[in-house]
């Protein structure tokens, strides 16, 4: 006979009764309560259902009628099933987690289940996601994004009307090229948010009066728009909220903390409008940008003196304290190579 000395749980009540459960040679299984000898339970012991073994956590059998017998005897209790040939199915996944190398070998495939998901997976659903989503929740999504900002970060363009009507009519040959894509150019005085320039989901792109100023050429804007456009094409800015959201969701599943997925949604505008955009996007967007200005007589070089003009001004706002916003390249990781491939793309003239 073997003895096990556990807790008594009558399934309808949360009353607790300190018990044993003795399991005789012949299977007969008999509980009852430590204190006054009563029967609990009486009744062959393969009709009794127990727990896997994980670790040291307590362990369960369950009775056919609700109740339950709560023991932290793990030994005791794999002799009784073991007796009775129950041990097998009731016991894998504690020889699985007792063995280091099912154990880091685990947790290597969960390692590499979770990069690929991260660096193919997701991304790959993000696109497919962003390019099956209505034109209707684009402009929901830049309409709440622009109001918005005009509340919180930026207001009225200072431009002079003939400046402003002057840059359209330099942007009307990218606007004629996309006609399935909505493209429309709104100004306005940059703030906090400084020089910048950026596209919404719905082919909103915002010009700050910040960078226009910095511009010495229209052709540094016109290839500022030309590369927003590539990611305006390409759906760079759902495809990464969406990204966002899935990796929240994700971290929602493993942690169960909500508090990260429901500020997302609540800051939406936010998020998508301070996006760093990848390195993949970027590139993606700038070869976009290329083709079309090649195809357009325009000379690349504008764009990457703008973007050279524009991390000079970062670099000066980060040394003098200002951290929080650094306009376009904020958003727009830049690169040495991205640079130069706009540099290189037309020999500079003397």
């Amino acid at each position: 006979m073997i003895t096990i000395h556990g807790i008594w749980f009558d399934g309808r009540t949360s009353a607790k009764i300190k018990a044993t459960c003795r399991v005789s040679d012949n299977g007969a299984l008999r509980v009852t309560a430590l204190a006054d000898h009563r029967v609990l339970a009486a009744l062959p012991l393969v009709e009794v259902k127990a727990s896997s073994r994980l670790g040291k956590t307590s362990r369960w059998l369950f009775f056919p009628t609700g109740e339950k017998f709560e023991t932290d005897d793990n030994d005791r209790v794999d002799r009784i099933l073991n007796g009775k040939g129950m041990l097998p199915k009731t016991t894998l996944l504690h020889r699985l987690e007792s063995r280091w190398r099912f154990v880091l070998g685990a947790l290597l495939i969960l390692l590499v289940f979770f990069w690929g998901g991260a660096r193919y997976g997701i991304p790959t659903l993000s696109k497919t996601i962003a390019f099956g989503l209505p034109a209707s929740l684009d402009g929901v999504v830049s309409a709440q994004t622009l109001k918005w900002l005009d509340r919180s970060l930026l207001g009225p363009s200072r431009l002079p009307e003939p400046v402003r009507s002057r840059l359209i009519q330099v942007f009307t040959p990218l606007f004629t090229d996309h006609p399935d894509y909505a493209l429309n150019v709104v100004f306005r005085a940059g703030g906090r948010i400084g020089p910048n320039a950026f596209a919404l989901p719905d082919g909103t792109m915002v010009f700050t009066d910040e960078i226009v100023l910095l511009a010495r050429h229209d052709d540094e804007l016109l290839a500022i728009l030309a590369h927003e456009t590539g990611h305006v094409v390409h759906r760079h800015g759902m495809r990464r909220l969406i990204q966002d959201s899935i990796l929240s969701f994700a971290l929602l599943a493993v942690t169960g903390d909500v508090t990260g997925s429901s500020e997302l949604f609540l800051g939406l505008p936010v998020v998508l409008t301070e996006l760093a955009y990848s390195r993949a996007f970027e590139r993606e967007a700038d070869q976009y940008a290329l083709n079309w200005l090649h195809g357009h007589g325009v000379e690349p070089i504008h764009f990457a003196r703008l973007m050279r003009r524009l991390e000079e001004k970062s670099f000066s706002r980060e040394t003098s304290g200002n951290r929080k916003w650094t306009g376009y390249l904020s958003t727009h990781p830049l690169t040495e190579t991205r640079i130069r491939v706009f540099e290189e793309s037309f020999p500079v003239e003397p």
